[in-house]
């Protein structure tokens, strides 16, 4: 391993390799971007809840590249700074691209998901976002459901969270109750 001199400005902040390795950074950073956004967005929504596939890319790639300089002292400010330009007219351009083009808005994105129709929870929709029953249940909980029938719609939103639509006073349906009971589900009780 080569020894590394402290405070030598010019590796500091340019490094010690060609200019045209800048080009191959833009690039690196551009491939990854693409492939990093291609499984964040395979992951589901679960997986990021309250990002979007976008937000959440931008968040791992400016961290890395943050933290990469800061801890490798071959590592030069240029880099980062290169990295981190890139990655911010990346966010900017796939966000103008969204506002032009629908369908690339859908593929980054992806769409709410309707995951409970009138009182009745689509299974199959539970199985493409990776939702269990229990998770569901839990979120209509958090929305103050005690009982399936009181929910009109329900959708996963793109950031992971549900939106709970219930039905008015009277107009619920018959449905599953979805209050645990601590004897006879076995929970810790207070």
């Amino acid at each position: 391993m080569d020894p590394v001199t402290t405070f030598d400005v010019a590796q500091i902040f340019f490094g010690e390799s060609e200019w045209v390795f800048l080009l191959e950074i833009t690039f690196r950073v551009l491939v990854i971007y693409c492939f990093a956004l291609v499984f964040l967005r395979a992951g589901g929504k679960k997986a990021r809840k309250q990002m979007t596939p976008v937000e959440m890319l931008l968040i791992v790639a400016l961290g890395s590249a943050v933290g990469d300089v800061m801890f490798y002292p071959t590592v030069a400010l240029l880099y980062a700074a290169l990295i981190i330009v890139t990655i911010v007219t990346l966010q900017f351009g796939t966000s103008r691209l969204k506002l032009k083009w629908r369908f690339f808005e859908k593929f980054v994105n992806s769409r709410p998901n309707l995951l409970v129709k009138q009182g009745e929870v689509i299974h199959k929709a539970l199985e493409a976002e990776c939702i269990t029953q229990a998770e569901l249940e839990s979120e209509l909980r958090i929305n103050g459901v005690r009982n399936i029938g009181q929910v009109e719609y329900a959708y996963i939103e793109l950031d992971g969270n549900i939106s709970v639509f219930k039905y008015k006073d009277g107009d619920e349906k018959t449905g599953k109750e979805i209050m645990p009971i601590p004897d006879v589900d076995q929970f810790m009780r207070v």
